[in-house]
């Protein structure tokens, strides 16, 4: 009897700790991104999966399912890309205003 309890615990204590160690952690990177993309707004400097810096000038969400699309300034230059081709924030709206203000006054 305590051989059967042993076969079915082991392969359910392997199971639990393969979620802990490695799926639970994916999850939650792909939860904070979800919420880091949903979190964008206009004014936003951000980099692109191409390496490129830009700053949002607009976000157009679709009335039906379908991708956010962000237009991007490049410096003059714009483009339309999908929210899911933003690796990161790198400056948000927030923080970027003070700093604009900075280089008006000097």
């Amino acid at each position: 009897m305590s051989i059967l309890i042993l076969a079915i615990a082991y392969p359910a204590a392997i199971a639990v700790l393969f979620y802990l160690a490695f799926l639970r952690p994916v999850q939650q990177q792909q939860k904070r991104q979800r919420q880091e993309l949903a979190s964008l707004q206009v004014g936003d400097e951000v980099l692109t999966q191409g390496g490129l810096i830009a700053t949002i000038k607009e976000v157009r969400t679709p009335e039906e399912p379908g991708p956010t699309e962000l237009i991007l300034d490049l410096g003059g230059l714009e483009v339309r890309a999908v929210a899911t081709a933003i690796v990161q924030r790198l400056r948000a709206v927030a923080e970027s205003e003070p700093v604009a203000a900075e280089r008006t006054r000097g």
